[in-house]
């Protein structure tokens, strides 16, 4: 069971800028470095990159949710957006980074697959998040099995 984390600052937003302030440097270019130690796999895709993200949009759709945004080339990163509007941004403490929780990152592996990561944050039960986007944080990987079947 998951125990329950209070966030120290949370957004739900539908802001494109606090989006890619989470997830980009200055320049707009994706923080590859932050993400490679904030996420973690949590599915392997036999198919290939595009064609993992066309399903893993088509089953966020299916389950109401829409795509906020795509962000970079190399290992791109879906954000979705909440049924209930916008997508949560988090902070866990005053000198962490920006965490979206709601997000799914695709790495292409030498298979000719993919790997498919989520927020380590994904773990954690945040105390403070409206239900039904708690429901949906719990529900992602269930939606990520039905992508990838």
């Amino acid at each position: 069971m998951k125990t329950l984390r209070t966030p120290f600052r949370l957004w739900m937003t539908g802001s494109l800028a606090v989006v890619m302030a989470s997830l980009c440097t200055g320049r707009g270019v994706l923080d590859a470095e932050r993400l490679a130690h904030s996420m973690r796999v949590l599915r392997h895709s036999p198919y290939s990159v595009p064609e993992t993200l066309r399903r893993i949009e088509a089953a966020a759709q299916a389950h109401g949710l829409q795509v906020l945004a795509r962000v970079g080339q190399q290992g791109p990163v879906i954000v979705l957006a909440s049924a209930a509007g916008g997508t949560p941004v988090l902070m866990a403490s005053a000198d962490s980074v920006l965490d979206v929780p709601l997000s799914v990152q695709v790495v292409r592996t030498p298979d000719g697959g993919a790997d498919v990561l989520v927020p380590q944050s994904l773990d954690s039960g945040w105390d403070g998040l409206p239900g039904a986007v708690a429901e949906e944080l719990a529900q992602l990987p269930d939606l990520l099995d039905r992508a990838l079947a």
